[in-house]
């Protein structure tokens, strides 16, 4: 398998000096090819940066410390008094929407750098009369430099998953085999370990903009059936739920839903990811998740 853009993938995603752009235009380019466009969607994000109104995932945000210029003294830390600790965190946790390219090759001598803290944020912190010239996130480099390092360990998993798949390509092509079985490589992977809204931007924790609304009666599948055709699963897919019910020993927690019904979450997940059910491929794991922890009365 000499021609294999998936095994290129791999050869450039394990190498650390290979440039992070190509690995991720080579990635793109597979994704595209194989229909993931949520997948390949991240990947745009990530070579041209996330625009406002988009989520921005959790590898690229941190706490930082919070400093002010004070043109005497020099840069100052904020104090923070009488602030609930929740309070603080929330303060001093900042997000890098930049394009990944931009995180390459920044020197700084004490390994430190700064973020400008945008105005609405400034204005909680002082009073109009106290604002300072500058104030600003400090954080340190290597904070890029794990980006840069999480987003090629994704692609790595993610190739590795596509061979493990019988997924290889030959030159720029792929069967209509592989662009079937490739949806499911990304729910193995779980490459983006956070949730996607619907608009396909890469979520943070939350579950995009499907709201479940619990009508699921504890023990009743009727109900449970009524509320999972709401996202598109037919009838002979909630028969092969209830022979699964049927068959395996009542779950106690959520670990174990996610055991119990790993393969039937699988199939229907892939569904979603194809296009042939009524909920973002990417979410479809959780939502389906919290409706059969419902159905068992068990806390998500």
């Amino acid at each position: 398998m000499t021609n294999s853009p998936v095994l290129e993938l791999q050869a450039l995603a394990k190498n650390r000096d290979s440039d992070i752009i190509e690995v991720l235009l080579t990635a793109k380019m597979i994704a595209v090819k194989l229909g993931l466009k949520d997948l390949s969607e991240w990947m745009e994000y990530e070579i041209d940066g996330y625009p406002g109104g988009v989520d921005v995932p959790d590898y690229r945000k941190g706490q930082g410390i919070i400093r002010f210029w004070n043109p005497y003294h020099g840069w100052q830390n904020l104090q923070f008094r009488n602030v609930p600790a929740d309070v603080i965190t929330t303060i001093q946790t900042f997000t890098i929407d930049e394009s990944i390219s931009s995180m390459q090759g920044i020197e700084t001598e004490d390994g430190m750098l700064r973020l400008v803290i945008p105005p609405n944020l400034v204005e909680l912190l002082f009073t109009r009369q106290e604002i300072p010239t500058e104030i600003c996130w400090f954080f340190s480099a290597n904070k890029l430099k794990h980006i840069v390092t999480t987003v090629r360990n994704k692609i790595l998993n993610w190739s590795l998953e596509l061979e493990s798949q019988g997924i290889f390509g030959d030159g720029l092509l792929f069967t209509q085999k592989e662009r079937d079985v490739a949806p499911l490589t990304v729910y193995n992977t779980n490459i983006f370990n956070e949730a996607v809204n619907n608009n396909g931007a890469i979520g943070a924790g939350n579950s995009g903009n499907i709201q479940q609304q619990n009508t699921i009666k504890s023990g009743d599948f009727n109900s449970l059936g009524r509320d999972l055709k709401k996202y598109g699963i037919d009838d002979e897919d909630l028969g092969d739920l209830k022979h699964i019910i049927d068959d395996s020993p009542a779950p106690a927690t959520q670990d174990e839903v996610e055991r119990y019904f790993s393969h039937w979450i699988g199939s229907m997940t892939v569904k979603a990811l194809s296009g042939g059910l009524n909920i973002a491929g990417t979410v479809a794991p959780n939502v389906l998740t919290k409706a059969l922890c419902d159905y068992f009365k068990i806390q998500a």
